[in-house]
């Protein structure tokens, strides 16, 4: 177990996965002033009001995009293994900032790629019936399900155990069984949908005799 410097945000972060922020609190300033001088981690903890957290994300400083004049920062972060949390502190030793007492749990990229079409279709599929058009997904050879997995309708609870799972393959395999669930009653709330914006109107039907 390791006592690592911690960032708690509202966001669930996938290895893989870079996020841009706005830092403007002073810990989190002396924070990332750290993070670009020495290249330590840290963890980003996912933090809900009311409920306790234990899992989140290693988390590495790719870039600091702009620092303004009053010490604010843009950065871009880059989350690259998951960490089960035993502990948050209000402060790391000495500092400003938060720490947590966190152990790193596996993840591979290890794909089936077999699996990548049937899921891609799948995601496909989906973003048909909800009319989304404006999501770029990769081709089968490259796609890893971090890449959408915040855009496939999983709910807080799934997320957190999506990013539990140690394997692509594993993961593949939940996502996909995740969409093979999901696409029916999305389907089924578009034809409703279509349905009510029928209600009151003349409809033009063939009787069949």
């Amino acid at each position: 177990m390791d006592m690592i410097s911690a960032f708690p945000l509202s966001i669930i972060a996938f290895p893989g996965e870079s996020i841009k922020l706005h830092i403007f609190e002073s810990r989190y300033r002396q924070l990332f002033g750290e993070l670009e001088e020495r290249g330590n981690t840290f963890a980003l903890i996912p933090y809900y009001e009311g409920r306790e957290v234990t899992v989140g994300a290693e988390m590495e400083l790719v870039k600091v995009i702009e620092k303004y004049d009053d010490g604010k920062l843009d950065v871009e972060v880059k989350a690259i293994k998951p960490l089960q949390v035993h502990k948050l502190h209000s402060r790391y030793p000495n500092r400003l900032y938060p720490g947590a007492e966190v152990t790193r749990l596996p993840w591979s990229d290890d794909m089936d790629r077999m699996a990548n079409p049937d899921l891609i279709l799948a995601i496909h599929r989906l973003y048909k019936v909800m009319n989304i058009s404006n999501v770029t997904i990769h081709d089968p050879s490259v796609f890893r399900t971090y890449q959408l997995a915040h855009k496939v309708g999983f709910n807080l609870e799934q997320e957190l155990e999506f990013v539990t799972i140690a394997t692509e393959e594993e993961r593949q395999s939940y996502m996909l069984n995740h969409l093979s669930n999901l696409l029916p009653m999305a389907e089924e709330m578009e034809t409703l949908r279509k349905r009510a914006e029928l209600n009151g109107h003349i409809k033009n039907l063939k009787p069949p005799f």
